[in-house]
């Protein structure tokens, strides 16, 4: 009797796993470049919506910079007993234009840091602050826009307590309304 032909194994038995292990570490070329157009795909859902992020920001932090600027040069003149003044401008808080008072504290030019921000005021004068805290000289609307956006931040400067509101500036009616969230 003849035995049957039997094609030996090409490994032995305990050589088999090794092989196999060895055979599925990596990635095919295939699957290489379907993840990298999956990346690109979401890469390029995802660039626009953080550049208008970075507006936001700029915009966002300008208004708390200039909110934060009027606190300071208010404590700065309480601190010393001493009046003081400034100016805004289309920069961020200056020295003061017109008034005789010394320069406050918390002056500091935002478009520097920041391109692309726009800064406007109702304000016509110098912006004065007493040895007491209060407000004196010009109060008014102050809006924060960006080249990238279309809704502009806002604060109002009421005198003479220098209460400040803010808001989203409203260009149909000219005014400062309640904040509310981005579009």
């Amino acid at each position: 009797m003849t035995k049957p032909f039997v094609t030996p194994p090409p490994w032995p038995p305990g050589q088999i796993r090794e092989a196999m292990a060895r055979k599925e570490a990596g990635f095919s070329l295939v699957e290489l470049l379907i993840t990298a157009v999956l990346l690109s795909l979401l890469a390029g859902l995802v660039l626009p919506r953080s550049q208008n992020w970075l507006a936001r920001q700029r915009r966002d932090g300008a208004v708390q910079s200039l909110f934060h600027g009027l606190e300071v040069s208010r404590a700065g003149a309480v601190a010393k007993g001493k009046a003081c003044a400034m100016a805004l401008t289309a920069s961020g808080w200056a020295e003061p234009l017109t008034s005789s008072a010394s320069t406050c504290s918390g002056i500091n030019d935002l478009t520097a840091t920041a391109p692309g921000l726009r800064i406007t005021t109702t304000m016509t004068r110098d912006l004065e602050i007493g040895p007491t805290g209060l407000l004196s000289g010009a109060g008014g609307t102050v809006v924060v826009g960006h080249r990238d956006l279309t809704m502009e931040r806002c604060f109002v400067i009421a005198l003479p307590l220098g209460t400040v509101r803010t808001g989203v500036y409203d260009n149909d009616k000219r005014k400062c309304i309640k904040h509310e969230k981005d579009k």
